[in-house]
């Protein structure tokens, strides 16, 4: 049985072209301190039928056409394929994980309305984010008490990157890119994440070479492929039609690598 945890992570973007980051408590058993994209583990509740029913994009022929990640003969992974139910979950898992660490709800109205400030009480919704994040209210709970959907449609997988065997938490986590909402501003939870900053992509490499950013791997390579867009245009439609290679990292003494191929390529 594997002891690789699914996590879900949402790559955040606004225009021009900047994206949310957001710094982990120093307490953190997992990159403690470092500034990441928001994400998380998934919950038991991300798998249940009532949350499933207040989500909407978790069509079967949409789950294949997101979920194709390939194995590239250059890195090996054991971890099986994600099914179409691990599939929905991650999706649900992410919409979740968004809205608990950086305030952000991707979702609709039943008449198909994005939701936000002017379609709701945004005062409240902003209270139960917090009830929401400590388990106390459960998220299919919250979207129903507002007749609301989450919209998996919103997503966009961009990337799948697993840990390394050499390290002692494990994570298959599936990165996925989304467009901010114009009219719901991004806010670290201040439990979890701490000093959220909206940045252009090159911008955060900028600080992290001059020492006043820190990041971690899979940050840094996210980063370096999505600096090349100029717009969220650019990179949305990117995200859309890239291949998607899963990436294993090798472990070296100062840090990560991967080969030198693979490096525009996943």
């Amino acid at each position: 049985m594997s002891t690789v945890r699914l996590a879900a992570t949402v790559i955040l973007a606004r225009p021009p072209f900047e994206v949310y980051l957001a710094r982990r408590s120093a307490s953190a058993a997992f990159a403690p301190d470092a500034f990441v994209f928001p994400g998380g583990t998934i919950e038991a509740q991300d798998a249940s039928e009532a949350v499933r029913a207040r989500t909407v994009g978790l069509e079967l022929e949409r789950l294949n056409r997101e979920f194709r990640a390939e194995v590239p003969q250059e890195l090996t992974s054991d971890e099986p394929t994600v099914g179409n139910d691990a599939a929905a979950t991650l999706m649900i898992a992410a919409l979740r994980e968004l809205f608990e660490e950086a305030g952000v709800l991707l979702a609709r109205t039943a008449a198909v309305q994005p939701v936000g400030p002017r379609t709701g009480d945004w005062k409240r919704v902003t209270e139960q984010r917090d009830a929401v994040r400590s388990g106390a209210l459960p998220f299919a709970d919250f979207l129903a008490a507002h007749d609301w959907y989450a919209d998996a449609r919103a997503l966009t997988l961009f990337s799948h990157w697993i840990t390394p065997p050499s390290e002692p938490r494990r994570y298959n986590t599936h990165f996925f890119f989304a467009v901010a909402p114009p009219d719901q501003a991004a806010l670290a939870d201040a439990s979890e994440t701490h000093d959220g900053i909206w940045i252009a992509p090159a911008a955060a490499l900028e600080r992290r070479s001059s020492g006043t950013l820190h990041l971690v791997y899979p940050t840094i390579k996210h980063l370096e492929r999505l600096a090349r867009f100029d717009s969220v245009e650019a990179a949305l439609e990117y995200a859309q039609r890239k291949r998607v290679l899963t990436i294993v990292p090798k472990d070296t003494a100062d840090d990560f690598e991967i080969p030198a191929v693979l490096e525009n390529a996943w």
